[in-house]
């Protein structure tokens, strides 16, 4: 009896596991950034998506990319920390939050992807390749 118990437990706690986990696999396309970085949000960022129909290259060589950020729960993808943002492939750096401005010279508004471990999933979906510059 003692292990039917243990093992209805343990088939429980890993059933709930799995759902949780294929609730945060993406939604409508989104794709999930490992460990993004965010500019504007302290402590644990929550998750990010990346939005791989909205890339383009504009006249400028970047790739631009809609990005949804801080996401707490799975429903929020696209919704919540909505931007717009900029990859440049050949320098391995992301332009977070694009608008009007000087962001391409503003520190604040960029990262070093080349030490970021969302790295693979930009080259991926944005540039078109697996490697890793």
């Amino acid at each position: 009896m003692r292990k039917q118990i243990w093992a209805l437990a343990i088939s429980i706690i890993l059933f709930a596991s799995n759902r949780t986990e294929a609730q945060w696999t993406g939604k409508d396309g989104w794709v999930e950034e490992p460990a993004t970085k965010s500019l504007n949000v302290e402590g644990d960022p929550g998750h990010a998506y990346l939005d791989p129909a909205s890339a383009h290259r504009g006249d400028d060589g970047l790739i631009y990319f809609n990005e949804s950020s801080n996401v707490s729960r799975p429903e929020e993808i696209g919704k919540v920390g909505f931007m717009k943002d900029a990859y440049d492939c050949g320098k391995n750096i992301k332009y977070m939050c694009v608008e009007v401005g000087d962001w391409r010279n503003d520190p604040k508004s960029t990262i070093d992807a080349a030490h970021d471990p969302a790295l693979s999933v930009y080259r991926k979906y944005l540039c078109g390749d697996d490697s890793a510059k």
